[in-house]
């Protein structure tokens, strides 16, 4: 929670300094860069905001996994929030500081992918429980349709997950009535 009250009061000090460069006009009338960069800032801190009220949301629940999850998501967005201010306060500077965050978003991203794994699995599974596996495998292959080989093969991925999820809720069925049976 530290880390994020630093956040916090350094997107508030670069707003700050972002005012003061731009007294005379709008940095989105001035240059396109500007004007990209200050969209790119408005989505970021608004999915910056979101990812920490989901984080604070979920703090009350028992999976900590996905709260160190979303604490992560939201570190990242919160910092690259402060990195496009500095690309439009100092942009020989922010340049720097968004190649040392572009390095601890590949570490991040490397070591939350046994979790990320897990989170989508667990996702096909909810929706396969929710919509039925017919319904899923006729979605992902109507969106499917004309797209590239990975894409293709994350589809038969797909099936095959839902196909073993499918099997092993059958053999826990039967092994329960296996169970009931009276001897």
């Amino acid at each position: 929670m530290a880390l994020h009250k630093c956040i916090f009061f350094l997107i508030t000090i670069l707003g700050l300094c972002l005012q003061l460069k731009f007294t005379t006009a709008s940095p989105f009338v001035l240059d396109y860069r500007n004007t990209v960069l200050m969209r790119l800032f408005i989505i970021d801190i608004s999915a910056y905001c979101g990812s920490f009220g989901v984080m604070i949301i979920q703090t009350n629940h028992s999976n900590t996994d996905f709260v160190e999850f979303m604490n992560n998501i939201s570190l990242l967005l919160g910092t690259l929030a402060s990195v496009l201010e500095l690309l439009i306060l100092f942009p020989p500077f922010g340049w720097v500081t968004l190649f040392f965050w572009s390095i601890c978003f590949v570490t991040l991203a490397i070591k939350s992918y046994q979790y990320s794994k897990t989170l989508c699995e667990s996702a096909v599974a909810a929706l396969v429980v929710t919509l039925g596996e017919f319904q899923v495998v006729k979605l992902m292959k109507g969106s499917l349709m004309g797209s590239s080989a990975v894409i293709g093969h994350a589809y038969d991925k797909l099936k095959d997950l839902i196909k073993r999820r499918r099997s092993s809720a059958d053999h826990d069925e039967t092994k329960d009535q296996n169970k009931e049976l009276p001897v």
